[in-house]
C-alpha cells in the first residue's frame, strides 16, 4: 500500500486541533496504533465491540461465503435476502416483546431516525395526524442525523443546526446523584417519571406521538432507571396514547447485563432501536422492532406501505454478520458473562467511590459503570467549565491513553469517566482499567492544586 496521509480523511466530532491517532490491528480486547502502542478498550470502541476482536474466524467465513453468494441486493419494494429475513426471525426470538416487523437500518442514528418516522405514519393512519412532538430527556444522546439531533438532550450538539424538528420536549432524568426533586430523600419519588405526564398533560395529549428514552441513559453518565420508573412512563404513554420507544442501541445485546436494557428492567416498549452490538460493530447495522400493535395500521390494507428506506438496511454482509455475531454470543455466553462479572466491575469502581476523593458517585450495570468526578465530595462541587475543558481534553483523555487504557471522560453532562469493556474482559482487564483511573486521577487531584 502506498504511503498515506492525514490530509483527506475527515474525522467524526474532531476538533481541527486534535491530534491524530491512527488505529492498526486489534484482538481481544487491546487495540494498537500505528507506533506500535497498545491500548486495553475500556470503552468497545463506541459501546459496540460486544465480544471484543477475536481472532473469531467464523465471522470472516460468514462474510466471505456472503460475498461468495450474493454481496448486495435490496430490502425495497417487496425484495428480501435469505440472511436479512434469517437475522429477523433471530432477533426476534430475543427480544422481550412481541414483534410485529424489523426494520434493518444501516446504524443507531437511522434506527432512531426510522423510528420517529414510524410514529408519526403510525398516528397519521390512525386519524391522529396532530401527533407529531416526541418526549426525551435531557442530556440523551439519540444520533446526530436531523431527525435524532432534534430529540437529543445536548443544547451544544443542536445549537449549530437549529432550527430543527419542531415539537421536541425533554423531561428530567432519573438522576439520583442529583436529583432536584428527591437527592436527599430516601429513596427516587418517580418525579421525574410524573413530569412526563406534566409535559404531556400541557401539550395537549393529543399532539404528542411518542415518548423515547434508554434504558441506561449514557451521556450524563450511566443513569439507571429507579424502581418503579419505568412502569410508571408505560402508565402515562398508555393514559394518553402515546409510542414507547425503547433506545437499545447500546443497552442492547449483552451491555447492561442481559440481551436487552428492556430485558433487565422489565420495559414493555412498543418500538425498540438495536443496532451496535447486533454486529458487534463488525460490520455496520441497525434495526427498528415494531410491536404487532404498531405495525396493524401499516398492514391493514394492501396499499399502505411505511414509507421510508434506507439502500443499505438489511444489507446481506451485515446480516451474515451479525447472525454469526449472535451465534458467537450465544456459545461462549457472554450475556451470562455480563451478568456474573459486571457486579466485579462495579465493586472495583466502588473501591474507588470509598478511597478517592474525585470520585462522587459509581452508576451503571452489566459492562457499563460510569464514575461522576466532583471537587468536593460532601458538597459535590463540580468543575467550571474551563477546568472541565482543560481536565478532560487536557489531560485525563490524553494521560490515560499514555498509561495504555483508552476509555472515555464525558462532558455531556457533570464530568464522567466510563467504562464499557467488551464482554470478553475479565477481572484482570478491570484490574488494569481501574488502576489506571486511579492513577490519572490521583494525578488530576494534585494538577487542581486540591491534594492538600
Amino acid at each position: 500500500m502506498a504511503a498515506v496521509t492525514h490530509d483527506h480523511l475527515w474525522r467524526h466530532f474532531t476538533p481541527a486541533g486534535a491530534g491524530r491517532i491512527v488505529i492498526e490491528r486489534a484482538e481481544g480486547c487491546h487495540i494498537w496504533d500505528s507506533e506500535g502502542n497498545r491500548y486495553l478498550d475500556a470503552l468497545s470502541a463506541l459501546y459496540c465491540v460486544n465480544i471484543g476482536y477475536g481472532p473469531w474466524p467464523e465471522i470472516a467465513e460468514a462474510a466471505k461465503r456472503q460475498l461468495d453468494e450474493l454481496p448486495f441486493f435490496t430490502n425495497w419494494v417487496g425484495f428480501a435476502t435469505p440472511t436479512s429475513l434469517a437475522l429477523a426471525d433471530r432477533v426476534t426470538e430475543l427480544v422481550p416483546i412481541d414483534v410485529g416487523r424489523i426494520f434493518f437500518v444501516g446504524g443507531g442514528s437511522e434506527a432512531i431516525e426510522s423510528a420517529l418516522k414510524i410514529a408519526r405514519q403510525y398516528h397519521r393512519l390512525r386519524g391522529e395526524p396532530t401527533r407529531y412532538k416526541f418526549v426525551s430527556r435531557r442530556s440523551a444522546y439519540h444520533g446526530v442525523t436531523m431527525g435524532a439531533l432534534s430529540i437529543n438532550g445536548s443544547p451544544a450538539l443542536r445549537s449549530q443546526f437549529e432550527p430543527l424538528l419542531p415539537g421536541c420536549l425533554r423531561a428530567p432524568m432519573p438522576y439520583r446523584y442529583r436529583c432536584p426533586y428527591c437527592a436527599e430523600k430516601p429513596e427516587c419519588t418517580l418525579r421525574c417519571a410524573d413530569e412526563i405526564d406534566a409535559i404531556v398533560e400541557n401539550e395537549g395529549p393529543e399532539t404528542v406521538a411518542a415518548v423515547i428514552l434508554e434504558p441506561v441513559q449514557n451521556s450524563a453518565g450511566s443513569i439507571v432507571p429507579p424502581p418503579g420508573y419505568f412502569e410508571r412512563v408505560r402508565e402515562i404513554c398508555d393514559e394518553h396514547g402515546l409510542l414507547l420507544v425503547a433506545d437499545e442501541v447500546i443497552c442492547g445485546f449483552g451491555r447492561v447485563g442481559d440481551w436487552f436494557g428492556s430485558t433487565r428492567y422489565g420495559i414493555r416498549p412498543d418500538v425498540m432501536t438495536l443496532a451496535k452490538g447486533i454486529t458487534s460493530a463488525y460490520a455496520p447495522l441497525g434495526a427498528v422492532v415494531a410491536a404487532p400493535q404498531v405495525i396493524e395500521p401499516f398492514f391493514s390494507d394492501a396499499k399502505t406501505a411505511f414509507t421510508h428506506g434506507i439502500t443499505f438496511g438489511g444489507h446481506p454482509l451485515s446480516c451474515a454478520i451479525g447472525l454469526a455475531n449472535l451465534e458467537i454470543m450465544e456459545r461462549e455466553d457472554l450475556v451470562g458473562r455480563s451478568q456474573r462479572l459486571g457486579p466485579e466491575l462495579r465493586e472495583r469502581c466502588e473501591r474507588l467511590l470509598v478511597e478517592h476523593p474525585m470520585v462522587g458517585d459509581v452508576r451503571g450495570d452489566g459492562y457499563f459503570y460510569s464514575l461522576e468526578l466532583v471537587k468536593d465530595k460532601e458538597t459535590k462541587e463540580t468543575f467550571t467549565p474551563t477546568e472541565r475543558d482543560d481536565l478532560i481534553k487536557g489531560f485525563l483523555t490524553p494521560r490515560a491513553r499514555e498509561l495504555g487504557v483508552y476509555m472515555r471522560f464525558d462532558d455531556r453532562g457533570e464530568t464522567c469517566a466510563q467504562f464499557a469493556p467488551p464482554l470478553v474482559a475479565g477481572p484482570e482487564e478491570f484490574d488494569e482499567m481501574v488502576g489506571v483511573l486511579r492513577q490519572v486521577l490521583d494525578e488530576a487531584w494534585e494538577r487542581l492544586g486540591l491534594g492538600g
